[in-house]
């Protein structure tokens, strides 16, 4: 059996790699704030292994608790083939000057782009230390760490955080005698809740947002399906974790 973690899965590329990653030999570990009836009743129809964890990474410190539960599931099977990781839950909030931002929009945002992930991270690596099998962790960063555009100073920062968290995450894994491989990839621009938030923006508040409008109308944004397919090539592609940023989804197959 082949396990797989994933956060925000209600919707978007979360919910795109969870379905189509349902399968006979697969069990998919489901965690997001609001639950997905639609992958709990497709994964029914065709019989298939999903556990739905309904759960707000903003409450860091019981995430420790959740994956005891986790992995006291995964730890029953003696025939564990592989475990993956990815981290994909992730909020753009607050768009704005960063003066205007305020104290709880930036804590929101830091918690659930870049401390979640790391909790996560940490337990994932604590519970299969011991395991000599395949490990795979897969951190769902954007090209606005290379790309900074103003106004998103929060979610720029959050995300450049996960990209050096998980080159940091490799270098201690490579002493390791069963390593965890990781990458950080940049999963293109993708029409999800995301980019309906900053094509909302007001002009004052983002100066770019007409440029985001434009590129939703010229219908040149990435479908969550289409994201999802490449990131699960990716995961499954044998040189995973040879390149620790991935800035371009186009050239892993």
């Amino acid at each position: 059996m082949k396990y797989f973690i994933i956060t925000g899965t209600s919707r978007g590329i979360g919910a795109s790699l969870a379905k189509q990653l349902l399968s006979e030999n697969h069990h998919i570990f489901c965690i997001s704030r609001s639950n997905n009836q639609e992958l709990v009743n497709i994964s029914k129809e065709i019989n298939c292994k999903l556990s739905y964890y309904q759960f707000d990474l903003y409450n860091i410190n019981k995430i420790d608790l959740l994956f005891e539960d986790i992995f006291q599931s995964i730890k029953n099977d003696s025939k564990i083939e592989s475990i993956y990781l990815i981290n994909n839950a992730g909020v753009l909030s607050p768009i704005g000057p960063c003066e205007e931002n305020t104290t709880d929009d930036i804590l929101t945002n830091v918690n659930i782009n870049l401390i979640a992930p790391m909790v996560i991270t940490s337990n994932f690596i604590k519970h299969t230390n011991s395991l000599n099998l395949d490990k795979r962790i897969m951190n769902i960063s954007s090209e606005s760490v290379k790309y900074l555009l103003p106004s998103q100073s929060t979610y720029n920062t959050s995300k450049a955080g996960l990209d050096s968290f998980s080159k940091s995450i490799n270098v201690e894994q490579t002493s390791k005698p069963f390593p965890v491989k990781v990458a950080s990839v940049y999963p293109g621009v993708t029409d999800t809740e995301m980019q309906s938030e900053i094509r909302s923006v007001k002009k004052e508040d983002f100066l770019f947002v007409e440029q985001f409008i434009q590129l939703s109308k010229e219908r040149k944004l990435q479908t969550p399906e289409y994201t999802a397919e490449k990131l699960i090539e990716l995961l499954f592609s044998e040189n995973f974790g040879d390149e620790i940023i991935v800035e371009d989804l186009t050239f892993t197959t």
